[in-house]
Order: C-alpha cells, then structure tokens, then sequence
C-alpha cells in the first residue's frame, strides 16, 4: 500500500525519537538500554567473552561500524529497537485491516487500522494494587509492553513470527512451514529466549493433541528439538562458564515462589492478575461460550500460564539471580492476549455492530492505552520506569 511508504519511515523516526529519549531519561546503574551497549562494546573488545544470547549485541556493533563509541552504539541500539518495534506495528496494522470493513472505505480502514496497532504499543497494566502500595506501574503486575529493556523489545516480533508460524501448523499442516519455524527458532534463543521457553512448553503439546502421533507431529517436533539443542549450548555458555567481571557462576535452580525485584511481595499478585488483563478477562467472560471452541485463545490463554509458572518456579543463582530473567516472557504472552482479544473485538464490531457489550469492552481496552501513555510520559519525564 503506497501509504506504508510514508508512514512506516515516519513512525520509525517518531520510536527512534522515543528510545533515544528513554534511554537518556533513566539514570545510569537503571538504565538497561546503557548496559546492553555496554555489553556490546564488551564483546567487540574481547572483554566480555561472545557468549549466550549474542546476536542483539552483535547487530549493535554492525550498525555502529565496529566503531566501539560510547554515542553510536546507543544509537545502534536505539535504531534497532525502532526497526523492531515499527515491524511489530506493521505486523499488527496487516492483521487488523485483515478484519475491519468501515463502510468499504479503504482509507478510512488503513488509517484506523494504524491508530489500533499503534494503540497496541501503549497498551498497559491497570496498576492495582502496586500503585496504591509503592506508587509503582510496572513493577508487580503482568504488564504487555516495556520501553526500557533492549532485548526483549528486540525479540519481540521474532517472538510473534514464531508463535503466528505455530498456531498455523496447528490449523492448516506446511511441512515446509517448519523450516521457519526453526530459523525463528534460532533467532528467538539467541537474541533473547524467553518466550522459547514458554513455545517449548505449549506448541508440543498442542500438536500431539492435533496430530497424535502422525508424522505432522513429528515432523513438528524437530525444529523445537534443534531448538533444546540451541537453548543448551547456550545454558553452557551462560551458566557453566564464570562471569568474567565477578568470577563466580550463576545457575538457573528450581525455586517455587521465589520472590524477585519484579514481584517483591507475591500476595498482589492475583489482584494484579485481574487489573492487569483486565480487558483479555472482560472479553473472554463475555463471550466464554464462544472462545472456549477457539484454539488462538487457547494457546494464547496456555501461553500466558505456562509464562507466568515459569516466573513462579525458576530462579537463577549468583550473579544473576536479581536480573528477573525468568520474567520477560509474561511481556510477550501478556501481549499476545490483548492482541488476540482486540482482534477478536474487531471482528464482533464486523458482524454484530456497536452493541453495548463491543462499546464496553472497546472502552476497557481504550482505558489501559491511556494508562500506558501516562506511563511513557512520566517515564520520559521522570526517568522512573518502575
């Protein structure tokens, strides 16, 4: 479409802006975005040994030309994410225009397809009771969108790609298709692979309970054994090594409730469920006899619980152990089920109009944007991103 032309440049330009203004906002020794960075200069100076999850590092030095300088790396950094992030948005806006049909009228569908998938960037946590307790919007809840850490900003659309490519096998089988599931596979461990540990999890199990034991099944399953094998070469370099700066080695441990700088108090956290997804929630009490038959909404819905079972149960030890890395793929899940949700609203707009049901819900969703623009905003303002 010839607006995309103009558009999608223009947006890149208005989240490059945005990331280069949030990473001057937060103070150094908070700042996840300065010490990505600096891991990269790290790496090109042989310092901080190529290791783990690489690839996001790496690409920071190909666009700052190897150059090793404080300035451009950041920019590097920054560029990416605004490549990612306007990926995202294009995903997004392609999905949505797929369903609305405003009167026929192809411009009116494009420009509000692009408002709702720009609105999906914002899109955020009610925070109750985390505000009320320590003022905070991000810490203690299941929030579906960050704007400070690089790498799960960076993953985010592979993540997508995977979990599109996925649920595609499980409603019309391309053995072919699995051929990009292990290319995002690849690119999912080794740019960041939280939400590979929650594909692991699900997709096998939806695909035995699809294809049974048929060669779909196992045909599907090799790119996720592939996969194990990339995540554990990875675990070997992250794990069995020692860091290089501490000299100690960190684990990754089996620890039911342990309790981490994200969520420091785990009795908020079903309230916090509940406000967090308020709009997901209200959408599936609504209309429960109608996405119970869906398979989307229930590997979005399993996708979300084995995400948040991963955070409750897994730990990491050592120097590692206060970096809440076992947390970032409730980011992309939770994402996913407001996407799913929205989608879902869209098409009941299509056939059954502006009930008030499709008002209230539409409204609920509207009500997190806002909350998630106040969060930019005092973010940018106040570099305080908790």
């Amino acid at each position: 479409m010839k607006q995309n032309k103009i558009i999608l440049p223009s947006i890149f330009l208005l989240l490059f802006v945005a990331y280069m203004a949030v990473l001057a906002a937060i103070p150094n020794g908070y700042n996840d975005m300065r010490e990505h960075a600096a891991f990269a200069r790290e790496m090109l100076s042989g310092s901080r040994p190529t290791a783990g999850n690489f690839m996001f590092y790496w690409l920071v030095n190909i666009f700052s030309f190897f150059t090793g300088n404080i300035r451009f790396t950041e920019i590097s950094l920054c560029l990416l994410l605004a490549g990612a992030t306007t990926y995202r948005l294009h995903w997004s806006q392609k999905k949505i225009v797929s369903v609305i049909d405003v009167k026929k009228n192809e411009q009116l569908n494009y420009w509000l397809s692009i408002g709702l998938a720009l609105s999906l960037l914002f899109v955020f946590a009610i925070p109750v009771p985390s505000y009320s307790l320590d003022e905070f919007m991000y810490i203690g809840n299941y929030v579906p969108n960050v704007w400070h850490n690089s790498t799960v900003l960076f993953v985010f659309p592979f993540a997508l790609l995977l979990f599109e490519q996925s649920y595609r096998q499980l409603t019309q089988y391309d053995a072919q298709r699995n051929n990009w599931i292990l290319l995002l596979t690849f690119l999912n461990v080794f740019i960041k692979p939280s939400y590979f540990f929650v594909f692991v999890s699900v997709y096998p199990l939806l695909l035995l309970i699809k294809y049974r034991f048929k060669k779909e099944f196992w045909q599907g399953i090799l790119p996720i054994v592939i996969g194990l094998v990339f995540l554990g070469l990875e675990f070997w370099s992250i794990y069995l090594t020692k860091d290089p700066f501490s000299n100690e080695k960190s684990s990754v441990i089996f620890q039911p409730f342990y309790t981490s700088p994200l969520f420091p108090d785990l009795w908020p956290m079903p309230y916090a469920f509940v406000f967090s997804l308020f709009f997901p929630l209200l959408y599936a009490v609504l209309n429960f006899n109608k996405v119970r038959k869906s398979q989307l909404f229930w590997f979005s819905t399993l996708s979300f619980i084995v995400s948040v079972f991963i955070y409750l149960f897994i730990a990491e030890t050592g120097p590692r152990a206060t970096h809440g890395n076992f947390y970032w793929q409730i980011v992309i899940c939770t994402w996913i089920c407001f996407f799913v949700s929205l989608m879902a609203l869209l098409k009941d707009f299509k056939q059954q109009g502006t009930t008030f049901k499709n008002n209230l819900l539409l409204s609920t969703y509207f009500i997190q944007v806002l909350i998630g623009v106040v969060y930019f905003v005092r973010l940018c303002v106040t570099g305080n991103y908790y």
